[in-house]
Formats: structure tokens, sequence, C-alpha cells
């Protein structure tokens, strides 16, 4: 099975998915199943963002300058790996994971499965694809601002950002420290507790809730009509499985801005020795926001992370109403490659995924109904288990 998910990697090859892949993953499972360790998470096959380290393969977090192979194995991946699990690749990424479409201009851009003209999303695009082409049963991302839930949205599959913490971070090339989370890209809700399971992450089984309340939170972003159709379907579902709603109106502006500010800093910190000695081979956009960081005074920061704090605590409120909140996971649908450097694409892109990047609660994003291209549905909570549950639910009645 693995070697055919190799096969058929190199055939899509044209969607430009792997930047490396890991001809001896065959062996590997093979070698373990002779070794009798072959664990719950036998033979599955995952493709890693290449940011994140796995021994003896090469890692560039999206960036040629900073090319070298890796001495270590992330403990997110190890982790699965002790469970039987093999890495076929590293995946293609937005340049140091600092942008949300995935056109990197030293790799190419990853091709949407839908529709090869158009953006994956990023900056996990590359996992996002290489699971919805079946390739892949787990993509590992990070998500920073939605870098997980955005591409798997777009993608057509279920993108999950668990609490802020949950999930380890070492061996993972850091872009905001404050806002960093390690996600999972599944074709399916059932997987991917499946997978957190296995790895002792989650619980096996998750109780179907019969009723609880949930929110849609409004005023965020104006969406295009095709999303807008798409999510008011998702949350017809929602209700139809026991689901009480109300519509919230919030202010996200300062929300916005202040993961803005907190990103720029930090990411310009991680890569000020980058910036000031390879800016010539960064992208445009990247060497940007890197510049625009590194010029925000202290005071923005610091407000920023007060902020940060007033958001959480906001939204800890909220979900003492609410079981859930739910919005789209992004505003807009994959827009064609070459309209991606547009200054509009962005924050429609960011615009719902990020606020939960500020605040830390888990969010999910799932498949929404629709009969063109992808849209997300995004679901979040402050209960992990909760939140799962009726992503689940939702996916069973879908």
């Amino acid at each position: 099975m693995i070697s055919k998910k190799l096969e058929e990697a190199k055939r899509r090859a044209d969607l430009n998915y792997f930047l490396y892949l890991n001809e001896r993953a065959e062996e590997e499972l093979e070698a373990l199943k002779k070794a009798g360790r072959c664990g719950r998470l036998c033979g599955l096959a995952i493709a890693v963002k290449d940011n994140v380290e796995v021994a003896g393969m090469p890692i560039t977090n999206g960036a040629p300058y900073m090319r070298r192979i890796s001495s270590d194995t992330a403990p997110v991946v190890a982790a699965l790996m002790a469970e039987g699990a093999v890495v076929i690749g590293k995946t293609n990424m937005h340049e140091l994971a600092l942008g949300a479409t995935n056109v990197n201009p030293h790799f190419g851009p990853t091709r949407n499965p839908h529709d090869p003209s158009r953006i994956t999303g990023g900056s996990s695009g590359g996992s996002a694809g290489a699971v919805a082409i079946g390739v892949a049963d787990l993509g590992i991302g990070t998500d920073t601002g939605g870098s997980v839930r955005i591409p798997a949205a777009l993608c057509g599959v279920v993108g999950y950002k668990p609490p802020y913490g949950k999930i380890p971070t070492e061996g993972v090339l850091p872009l905001a420290q404050s806002l960093d989370h390690v996600g999972f890209i599944t074709r399916t809700v059932a997987d991917l507790i499946r997978i957190l399971s296995a790895a002792g992450w989650g619980p096996s089984e998750l109780p179907r809730p019969n009723r609880f309340r949930f929110a849609v939170l409004m005023g965020i972003s104006e969406n295009t009509k095709h999303v807008e159709k798409a999510f008011w379907k998702a949350v017809g579902i929602l209700e139809s499985i026991g689901g009480m709603r109300d519509e919230v109106f919030i202010e996200t502006g300062r929300y916005a801005a202040a993961r803005a500010a907190i990103l720029l800093s930090e990411a310009a910190a991680n890569y000020y020795d980058y910036l000031r000695g390879a800016a010539e081979h960064m992208g445009n956009d990247v060497a940007t926001l890197l510049s625009t960081g590194a010029a925000l005074p202290a005071v923005a920061y610091i407000t920023a992370k007060r902020v940060k704090e007033e958001a959480t605590k906001f939204f800890d409120t909220l979900f003492k109403k609410y079981d859930v909140v739910v919005t789209p996971t992004t505003a807009t649908e994959a827009v064609p490659i070459e309209e991606a450097d547009s200054i509009a694409v962005r924050p429609k892109l960011l615009a719902y995924t990020e606020l939960f990047n500020l605040t830390g609660h888990p969010a999910i994003s799932v498949p929404a109904p629709t009969s063109g291209l992808p849209v997300g549905l995004q679901i979040a909570a402050r209960d992990e288990d909760v939140l799962l549950a009726i992503a689940k639910a939702y996916e069973e009645e879908l």
C-alpha cells in the first residue's frame, strides 16, 4: 500500500505537493512488521510539512537557503511512528510558513486537487493536497493563523488545530511561538479521532451529542456567494443533529490587528539573521512582512499581547453559554494562482481562522455541502471532546 501511494505521488507530481519523497518507506514498514513493532497505526502514511524535523530527511522550511538534513525527529512525528506510521515525504509549503496561499517562489505553487489552476491555501498546502488525493492518510502541518484549516477547507478535507500547547512544538521550526500550533489533516473526522486516540492524544469513543447550543459568529467578513450558500447549508445540518442556533455579532478588528502584530514581531525576531543576510533570496511577500515586523515598536507588541488576553477571556465567556461557535473557515473559495498575490486575498483567507490562534482554543475545519469548489465549516470550542463529538456527528449526517 505504501509503495502504491508513492507511485501515485510521483504520478501526480504536477500538483507539486512534495519536496522530498521517502523511497525507503515500504522498507521501513516491513522492518517494523518483522520486528513486531507495528502498532495501532501500522502502515499509516504521513505527509509531513517541511518545517517539521524527521531524522535523515531534508528540511527547508519552504526556503532553499535554509536547507539541511535533520538529525532528530520531532516528538509529534515520533509519537505516530512509534505506533507504526511511516513518513512518505516532506511537503511543499509557503516560504517560512509566513503566508496563506502556498504560492512558493522557490519551489512553485501547490495546485488545488479540484482545479489545478487554483491555490490549495497554506501554509500547509502540500500536506492538505496529499491527503485530498489519497497519497497520505495523515498530513502534519503547522497553524499560526489558520495554516492547517485554510488548505483543508480549500482542498475539501478535515483540518484540526488542537488547543494551544497540547501537541509539542519541539522539532518544529518556529514562526511565532505565541501563536504556533501543530495540527492534523485527514480525510474524515472519524480518521482524525482514531489517529488522535492511537497516539494518546484523545479518547477512542466520543458520545454523540443530543442537544447543544451553538453561535454563528457574524460581522467578521463578507463572504463570497459560493461560501455563503455552502455555509448556511452546513448550519442547517448542525440544527438537524440537535443544535440550537443563535447569531452573535462580534467586532474582530482589534483581534486581527493584535494577531498580526504578534506574528510579525515574533517572526522577525526568529528570522532576523536571514532577513539581514538572505533578504534578496526571499519572496517579496515574506521579505516585506519580516521587514514590517522588524520595524514594529515594542509598545505595539506588548499592547497586542494584552489584546490577546482580552480575546481569550471574551471567548471563554462565550463558551460558557455556547458549546461551540461556527463560521466559514475562509471567506472565499480557492482563488486562481495568478490572483493569489492580490491584497484582498490574504484577509479573506485569514479572517475567521486567526481568531483561534490568538485565543488558543481548539478549532476544526470540516467540509461544507457544495457541488462546486470545496468550502469549509469552522467549528471552535473550549472543550476539545465536545468539539470533536459535534464535528463527528455533523460528518455522519453530511
